[in-house]
């Protein structure tokens, strides 16, 4: 982390104070910390780290493409600056110098978090513009950006080092050794529920700061999503109780505001009382992803780009032009096989083609091909409503591409409640009169309902008696097709993978303690994307592999960081 500390706090701040130019290290002398706006200016910087570009391909790599959804693509030529590193983790051959190893923007965000945290309630004594009342939100919200990103980084490394405060300048001792997930999770969640007290409500200030910063509904999102993960590798009914009773509230609160708001008009009136609001197949991508959409109502927390017209540079890369040239139409990265294809069973991405998100999410869906230009965020507008594949992505996007980063919305909730409900219900058992499992269903059929046509629901629509048995693939599933390229399939094969190993994981050891074999289960969807599925499970035997190593710059220079076991180094040392 040493060598990034210096840059991040010397420039990257100066560049997001609007026409503030910040000297080197100024923002970490007590001068500057004199002014409410100086206080907001160095939140709204946390925020920005996640935007670098990145970590914004970070997440996609790590979230996405280790999965079964992405693929490097094939037209990809060999002076593309990341197609080695790309190739590397599709061949399950990562090495410690691999630049998508690389976690600096999550810890510069936590840095950030952290001198907030340490700072900001002594402007309460020298600017009366500052209250109490806006430390303690701010103070709210650094909490909650801080938990997020530790929780991200435990999911994608395992063990991962608590920095002890905000880091002040170049020569801090940055040695600190890593912690177990257990314990960063606890962590987490304990500053999350003391963010909740201060925290605003979903809908507080109007504008993009409601899907742009952590709010109240941000922070359930986040602890439903802990809880969520942590019963799946434990195995705990209690942690699977708490995602439901967080998701409920999210849910509760999105429901009230859509009843209070105008725009409940677009489902049908105040006289219509639904469980969820969510947007018509024919507004959804339009809403959601669209060129004048985003922080739609369903939405919950969203890296902002759109708002100032700002590129998303890794976005842009990662699936429309990897250069981020006009002339070039091609992402690093494209939608595998089993994007294009229609299985009736149920057990593929697509169950049926009338489906409205087969064709927003992907280029020339229904076809033959290996691989799938990706549509989703790429696109300026829906497809409408008519099921038409569209072609290459080529003219569909010529301008900045400013979409907006989604992190939580609606459905994701709604899906992670599904989730916990049919482990609830197994680990209950199937007790008879244990309806969990159904309401799960009916959960994954609202979803699923609101991809098709009135006309197609009534052939298309769900049915609990073909599901009953399966309820846990069909979560995943419906997951699958409402959520992919967003950053979450990997996570939830993960969790998928952690409920079907022989032996239970322990949170509490190290990688370098214990490990658990991967299951056949995960195998069997995790590796669907290779022509040889069978002949890759050896390089992804065990758990260990399921985690990213740590960049060899950051080994060398935090002498305390112990490297995750199956990694090594290509360079001669």
């Amino acid at each position: 982390m040493k060598k990034y500390i210096y840059l991040f706090i010397g420039l990257a701040l100066s560049s997001c104070v609007d026409t503030v130019i910040l000297p080197d290290n100024k923002t970490v002398d007590d001068d500057f910390w004199q002014k409410k706006s100086e206080v907001e200016a160095v939140v709204a910087a946390a925020y920005a780290q996640l935007r670098d570009q990145a970590a914004i391909r970070n997440m996609i790599v790590w979230g996405d493409f280790r999965s079964d959804e992405l693929s490097v693509a094939s037209s990809l030529p060999t002076s593309a600056a990341y197609r080695t590193a790309l190739q590397q983790i599709f061949s399950l051959n990562i090495e410690t110098e691999n630049a998508f190893t690389s976690w600096y923007p999550f810890y510069s965000a936590i840095n950030y978090c952290n001198l907030v945290l340490e700072k900001a309630e002594d402007v309460i004594a020298v600017d009366p513009d500052y209250m109490r009342g806006d430390y303690e939100a701010n103070k709210a919200q650094m909490l909650a950006l801080r938990a997020f990103c530790y929780f991200y980084l435990t999911k994608v490394f395992h063990d991962v080092p608590v920095t002890p405060g905000a880091y002040l300048n170049s020569s801090t001792n940055l040695n600190v050794s890593q912690s177990t997930p257990d314990s960063v999770l606890t962590m987490c969640i304990d500053d999350l529920k003391e963010a909740s007290k201060n925290a605003v409500a979903g809908n507080t200030y109007g504008d993009w700061r409601d899907k742009g910063y952590l709010n109240q509904d941000g922070i359930n999102a986040v602890l439903a999503d802990i809880y969520l993960w942590r019963g799946s590798v434990n195995r705990d009914a209690a942690d699977y109780e708490a995602c439901v009773d967080y998701c409920n509230k999210i849910i509760a609160a999105k429901k009230e505001a859509y009843e209070l708001s105008p725009s409940h008009r677009r489902f049908g009136g105040d006289d219509e009382k639904l469980d969820y609001y969510l947007s018509d197949y024919s507004d959804m991508y339009s809403d959601l992803f669209g060129q004048n959409g985003q922080n739609s109502d369903e939405s919950i927390f969203e890296l902002q780009f759109r708002i100032s017209n700002a590129a998303n540079t890794g976005l842009d890369q990662m699936y429309y032009r990897y250069n981020n040239a006009s002339g070039n139409g091609y992402g690093y990265l494209k939608a595998s096989k089993v994007f294009g294809s229609v299985d009736a069973t149920g057990r593929g991405v697509w169950m049926n083609g009338a489906d409205q998100r087969l064709f927003e999410y992907v280029y020339d869906a229904t076809g033959t091909a290996e691989q799938y230009d990706v549509r989703k965020f790429v696109a300026l507008s829906s497809t409408g409503t008519g099921n038409t594949a569209e072609g290459s992505p080529s003219g569909t996007r010529t301008n900045t591409m400013n979409r907006n980063w989604i992190f939580y919305r609606l459905t994701d909730v709604m899906l992670m409640k599904a989730e916990a409900l049919v482990q609830l219900y197994e680990l209950g058992g199937r007790a008879e009169g244990d309806t969990r499992n159904e309401e799960a269903f009916e959960i994954c059929k609202f979803v699923n309902d609101r991809a098709l046509s009135d006309a197609n629901k009534t052939t298309y629509a769900l049915k609990y008696s073909t599901y009953r048995d399966r309820m846990e693939e069909l979560v995943l599933a419906e997951r699958a097709r409402e959520l992919c390229f967003e950053g979450k399939r990997w996570f939830d094969l993960m969790r998928y993978n952690y409920r079907h190993t022989t032996s239970k994981a322990d949170l509490k050891k190290s990688l370098t303690e214990g490990y658990v074999t991967n299951s056949d289960e995960f195998f069997e969807l995790a590796l669907r994307k290779y022509a040889v599925p069978t002949a890759m499970r050896v390089k992804i035997r065990d758990e260990r592999y399921l985690y990213m190593p740590i960049n060899q710059d950051e080994v060398e220079l935090n002498t305390s960081l112990v490297q995750n076991p199956v990694y090594k180094s290509s360079s001669k040392y």
